[in-house]
């Protein structure tokens, strides 16, 4: 599924895509049963979670990535987005939808629906639902993220019961992505919620779902079980009766129960601890590179970071290497700009940034930063060059991170504060703006659509430029290359624009990580990769 929050074509020259293959880990292959023996119905697995869901309707979530791995578990999409991204934009197997086709033209898009989908109170899943889902997401009222993944989207035509249209309002190489972002929801029972109540409403006591699973019991901040949809599609799948999550807030108390057999999956393993899990027997590790990302946003829209200089400085002032060496103990690497190095439109001419404290400082002097009264810090003005470095609380890598940080940029006389802020109250904080800088890290979408996240903020819509990050010109190129139906053009200005925003460092580009995922081996079936760790699951059983 493609994530909608940063949450996505030319082929890579062949010495690239070598480079690319080296790096990456190898395919972990579904587990098979012994001979003679096949998929086993029954049981359940237990997952792992640091925090509850807030919302099960994905167009009231901020996108957190747990979230929306349970909500893709309760909600179909009409298509399952696959894990080969790395060359092209992702292929697509049938989900909601069987088949699919476009006009002459280009600017209409038909999808044929399974005339067996339910929902969970019965009421079948129509082409009415895809359209609704459609208002849905195109509503201000809503203003759900993801809003402008639809922009290109003028209408959703139900045709029959089964069939529907999306009609384009121009031709460019996203149009089936598109039309696939975002999970169908139930026209019948969410449609006699007012628009303008979306924001607030408790969607869980009017849930109806139509995925492999549904909802069975929810005690908030303690466990999330979802079981078997009796009446899914795919039968005699999922072979699984339950999927449980448990709310365990630390890696520590996460990796303690998986020890003790009292979970079976953490989806999301630290790199100190893959050695130990490795070679536990029961345990299998699962590692690939993810589209996960971390950076320190400094916040653009402050005077202590609105010039770029000073930024620059920041970013060669932190030894980020050593940072990535230490913390992620050659599972990450390091990153370079705002397009993942795995996918197919990263410019691998952008030079890496160096460590040097010595252009730094020069580059500091320069914006008129200088130890004035001798006390080790920089001042301007009669103010001190110090900060917050927000960090989560329960993220010990960050952590970390803020302690190495906080020591190199010591180095040209920076006093950095690192202040760990409970997760909510962090989320919070950096949506309303309130923050000096911050140790982030996102997920990015499959979809190289920089709007969202790098163009100027509007004032009155949702927005992933928590930073308030503003440059012209890449407003201009962004908005050119989105709307490039040729792939091999758009590539051109993609490069242009991570150019410029390397050059402008809105953030320190600081890793990208592999995913490390520990599960128990008498979890069969499982194929567990880069398009999500239940990629599979209607696939997933319990061995003997």
């Amino acid at each position: 599924m493609t994530a909608r929050r940063h949450t996505p074509v030319a082929l890579l020259a062949a010495a690239a895509l070598l480079g690319l293959l080296a790096c990456r880990q190898a395919p972990v292959p579904a587990a098979t049963a012994p001979a003679g023996e096949g998929p086993q119905r029954g049981g359940q697995v237990v997952v792992a979670t640091l925090g509850d869901v807030t919302t099960f309707n994905e167009y009231q979530s901020s996108g957190e990535a747990g979230e929306a791995e349970v909500i893709d578990l309760l909600f179909p999409a009409l298509m399952v987005e696959q894990p080969d991204y790395q060359l092209h934009p992702p292929s697509f197997a049938p989900r909601l939808a069987t088949s699919w086709e476009f006009s002459a033209d280009n600017r209409d898009l038909t999808f044929h629906l399974r005339p067996d989908a339910r929902w969970s109170d019965g009421v079948p899943v129509t082409a009415d639902d895809v359209r609704f889902t459609f208002l849905v997401q195109k509503d201000p009222r809503v203003d759900s993220l993801g809003m402008e993944i639809k922009d290109f989207i003028k209408d959703v035509e139900v045709v029959d019961p089964h069939t529907v249209t999306f009609h384009f309002s121009r031709v460019y190489p996203y149009q089936l992505m598109d039309a696939n972002d975002g999970h169908i929801v139930p026209a019948h029972a969410w449609g006699k919620v007012p628009f303008e109540k979306w924001r607030t409403a408790d969607f869980e006591k009017i849930l109806v779902t139509a995925g492999p699973f549904r909802l069975a019991a929810h005690a908030p901040q303690q466990t999330i079980v979802l079981q078997r949809d009796p009446t899914y599609w795919n039968a005699p799948r999922p072979y699984l009766d339950r999927l449980v999550f448990r709310v365990i807030p630390d890696m520590a108390g996460q990796l303690a129960q998986l020890f003790a057999g009292d979970v079976d999956l953490v989806p999301s393993v630290t790199p100190q601890e893959a050695d130990r899990v490795a070679a536990d027997p029961k345990l299998r590790l699962i590692e690939y590179p993810s589209r996960l990302w971390g950076l320190v946003g400094w916040n653009n829209r402050r005077p202590l970071f609105a010039d770029r200089r000073v930024r620059r400085a920041l970013s060669l002032g932190i030894n980020r290497k050593a940072l990535v060496d230490t913390v992620f103990r050659g599972h990450a690497r390091l990153a370079t700009g705002p397009i993942l190095s795995s996918m197919w439109g990263f410019d691998r001419s952008l030079p890496q940034l160096p460590y040097d404290q010595a252009q730094a400082a020069a580059l500091l002097a320069q914006a008129g930063w200088r130890d004035s009264d001798g006390d080790g810090v920089l001042d301007r003005g009669g103010k001190p060059f110090a900060f917050d470095l927000l960090y989560p609380a329960a993220n010990t890598l960050r952590r970390q991170m803020a302690l190495l940080i906080q020591a190199d940029l010591a180095r040209l006389g920076i006093k950095v504060r690192p202040l760990q802020v409970e997760f909510t109250s962090l989320i919070s904080r950096t949506e309303a703006g309130d923050f000096d800088a911050v140790l982030w890290a996102w997920e990015e979408a499959t979809k190289i659509d920089l709007t969202g996240t790098w163009s100027t903020p509007a004032p009155d819509q949702a927005s992933n430029n928590f930073i308030g990050y503003s440059n012209p010109e890449v407003d201009r190129l962004i908005a050119v290359a989105r709307e490039e139906p040729d792939y091999t053009r758009a590539k051109v200005l993609l490069d242009r624009i991570q150019e410029a925003i390397v050059a402008d460092q809105p953030v320190t580009f600081l890793y990208e990580a592999n995913r490390l995922v520990a599960a128990s081996r008498s979890i069969e079936g499982a194929d567990i990769n880069a398009a999500g760790v239940f990629f599979n699951i209607d696939d997933w059983y319990r061995g003997r």
